[in-house]
């Protein structure tokens, strides 16, 4: 996406294809409003390119981020959000650093496990989770914070309003209601890396288009001039890289290109994300990214899917073959089943939900992990599956004994 770009660009147009909604375009003028008391919330709406597009969507409101902002006015915007222009479904990964009984550390919650959150000062928060537990989490990217680019909320009786961070007092998620459907789809598909693994789940492309109303900019080669071209991912089948300069780009109307000369299509795009339902969420650069197949989701990850956690419970089994039972903390910080476990795989970052986790087993200076789904990855890295791990504990009673790194062999999670 062209950096100058506005955030949204909707474009939709179509027929009904395959039981996909497909909306038409419409083109509207930009309104920009203020509140008073220096709030920096703005109303807009948003204009389509002229050409059109064979535009096919899954409009559901099941997997969509929904809630209530309150903002500094105490006034309340309800509606489908989007968080810091790269999340919007509840299986999604917010970013954050943990502040917990001492530690910090790299962390994150996917949006499913929260019930509030609560600005605290400039660059942190409370986050109430569904299970009663109550975190501290510290901004660390643009996810939280003075840093985060905006927050979305397309408001239930029409129109958006944008928030900046300091605008925002409160923010309450719940499902959305039945008879709501969003405006447009959330991005959906299958990513294959250049070593054949295939992660399927919500897509963000270049850490910024999420929707299928989002577009693509590249620059096509026709008869030796170029050709700008902007794309809704709506009309988009398959994306294929093309080396380090390209990307050939497959529509649903049969049209192929080949597009060059933007960071959506070369390799200054920042990474493509999956949020896979069944591990967490992976991250893929350019240069370990093959092609990526959208299409509908077979099953919806739902609020249903989530319960803000639960404590962590396990048996550890150590080099020497004995075990241990109880409650388990991993690297002497992650302790409940919302967590995250970190690594790298051939160029992948893994954040792994460790309710989605049946072992981790040592294996030589990384770790390889199980999921319930029947998949493994071997994982390196990061100090929660390598040398610099700082320890497991396991609590049994008022028992708690910390294994080391050196000693520990493998983990096995109860369900």
């Amino acid at each position: 996406m062209r950096h100058s770009r506005q955030l949204n660009e909707d474009l939709k147009n179509g027929t009904l294809i395959a039981g996909s909604a497909v909306a038409a375009i419409a083109a509207t003028v930009a309104l920009t409003g203020g509140i008073g008391g220096g709030s920096h919330i703005t109303y807009r709406t948003v204009a389509a390119p002229a050409r059109s597009y064979e535009v096919v969507e899954h409009l559901s409101g099941a997997n969509r981020l929904y809630g209530t902002v309150i903002d500094r006015n105490g006034r309340a915007h309800e509606g489908f959000l989007r968080w810091d222009r790269n999340e919007g479904s509840w299986s999604d990964l917010l970013d954050a650093t943990k502040l917990d009984r001492g530690f910090r550390g790299q962390s994150g919650v996917r949006f499913g496990h929260v019930d509030r959150i609560v600005p605290v000062g400039s660059n942190q928060a409370l986050f109430h989770l569904r299970s009663g537990q109550t975190v501290g989490m510290q901004g660390e990217s643009t996810d939280l914070g003075r840093s985060m680019r905006a927050l979305v909320v397309d408001l239930a009786g029409g129109g958006q309003a944008d928030l900046k961070w300091r605008d925002v007092r409160q923010i309450d998620l719940q499902p959305a209601p039945g008879s709501a459907r969003p405006a447009e789809g959330r991005l959906y598909g299958t990513l294959t890396t250049g070593r054949g693994i295939e992660f399927t789940g919500h897509i963000a492309w270049d850490v910024d288009e999420i929707y299928t109303s989002d577009i693509l900019d590249g620059a096509e080669r026709v008869q030796g001039a170029e050709v700008s071209r902007e794309i809704p991912f709506g009309a988009i089948r398959e994306i294929r890289q093309y080396g380090p300069v390209g990307a050939h780009v497959d529509l649903h109307s049969g049209e192929q290109l080949t597009l060059f000369g933007t960071n959506d299509v070369d390799n200054s795009n920042r990474g493509i994300s999956v949020s896979d339902p069944a591990l967490g969420q992976v991250k893929v650069p350019w240069d370990y990214f093959s092609r990526v197949r959208f299409h509908s989701p077979e099953t919806e990850a739902s609020w249903r899917d989530f319960d803000g956690g639960r404590p962590l419970r396990g048996t550890v089994v150590t080099t020497t073959g004995a075990t241990l039972s109880g409650d388990i903390k991993w690297d002497r910080d992650e302790y409940a089943s919302w967590e995250l476990l970190n690594g790298w795989n051939n160029g992948v970052e893994f954040a792994v939900e460790f309710s989605k986790i049946a072992r981790i087993v040592k294996n030589g200076g990384a770790s390889t992990v199980f999921l319930r789904d029947g998949r493994s990855f071997d994982l390196n890295g990061s100090n929660d599956v390598d040398s610099g791990n700082r320890g497991v504990v396991v609590t049994n009673g008022d028992q708690a004994r910390t294994i080391p790194w050196d000693i520990f062999q493998e983990l096995r999670l109860d369900k």
